[in-house]
């Protein structure tokens, strides 16, 4: 590999990097702050927004949270929004003019919010305690699913439904990658495409944000509920950018037809590189910590 290439391939990877941190932000923070706004919405009064959490003061809503709008909404409204903002960054994929920065930038958004928004349908089935001990839920669904007296019925369709989302996923990062890859039989060029935009990045972001969540109020509040809560969000939440890798460096036979667009940007881009380190600054030491009102 000449020097040229290795610079290339080093430029290629940092961009994506960067640009996964940049998704990253595009989508918790999105989720906490959705959490926020649903609940003032329902009269709650706002008492800290954060990397990792939202929460209003208690006893303070307004709505009438015994209607099943609310059993779902006061708790739930996140992860649908996840959802619903995953296909509608998945129709831009699709259908407008991209280029070799914004295009990885959307795939990566759009399968975070999908992973986050259906991995809550799947990890709160779990995560459900009949009897909460203190009497609080770990999880946003697992609220919702108390609300309704821990319904099997209700816990079962939306676990199938997160399945399904989350196999959705999977088939997104390995349809998706392929316009990114010139020669979809060269075992090489795969890898190297797949490993940029999706295991990279996966790798960077579950650690550096498990990392800094550390100084939020979760950890602060208690790190036992932490240490399974962060982890499983941001190792397992995200795990479908992983096997979008393994799925395409690896697993699953090449595409026939060639749906190539262009590769993702391999020029130096050092203020996006920046760019990306003053984001994970302002969450280490504002987002994560939370801003209280």
């Amino acid at each position: 590999m000449t020097k040229s290439n290795k610079n290339s391939r080093l430029f290629l990877i940092l961009n994506c990097l960067a640009l996964g941190i940049i998704a990253m932000n595009l989508t918790a923070p999105v989720h906490e702050a959705m959490h926020l706004l649903t609940q003032m919405l329902a009269g709650a009064k706002p008492e800290v927004l954060a990397f990792g959490c939202a929460g209003t003061v208690d006893g303070t809503a307004t709505a009438d949270l015994d209607s099943v709008f609310w059993k779902v909404m006061f708790s739930g409204s996140a992860a649908l929004m996840n959802i619903v903002i995953g296909t509608i960054l998945l129709i831009v994929l699709k259908k407008a003019k991209l280029g070799p920065l914004s295009r990885p930038l959307v795939l990566m958004t759009t399968m975070m919010h999908y992973s986050m928004g259906f991995g809550y349908f799947i990890r709160d089935f779990f995560l459900y305690d009949p009897n909460p001990d203190p009497d609080v839920q770990q999880g946003d669904w697992a609220k919702v699913y108390e609300n309704f007296g821990g319904n099997p019925a209700l816990r079962i369709i939306m676990l199938i439904i997160g399945c399904l989302g989350i196999l959705f996923v999977f088939y997104i990062a390995y349809r998706q990658a392929f316009h990114f890859i010139s020669d979809n039989n060269d075992k090489k060029e795969r890898n190297r495409v797949a490993s940029a935009i999706y295991l990279f990045p996966y790798l960077l972001n579950a650690v550096v944000f498990t990392l800094v969540e550390l100084n939020g109020p979760v950890a602060k509040a208690n790190i036992e509920s932490f240490l399974i809560i962060s982890p499983l969000i941001n190792f397992f939440g995200m795990i479908g950018i992983f096997w979008g890798y393994m799925f395409v460096a690896h697993m699953v036979k090449p595409r026939k037809q060639n749906v190539y667009y262009f590769s993702p940007c391999a020029e130096k881009k050092p203020v996006l590189w920046i760019a990306a380190l003053a984001i994970v600054a302002f969450d280490a030491f504002v987002l994560c910590p939370g801003i209280w009102f």
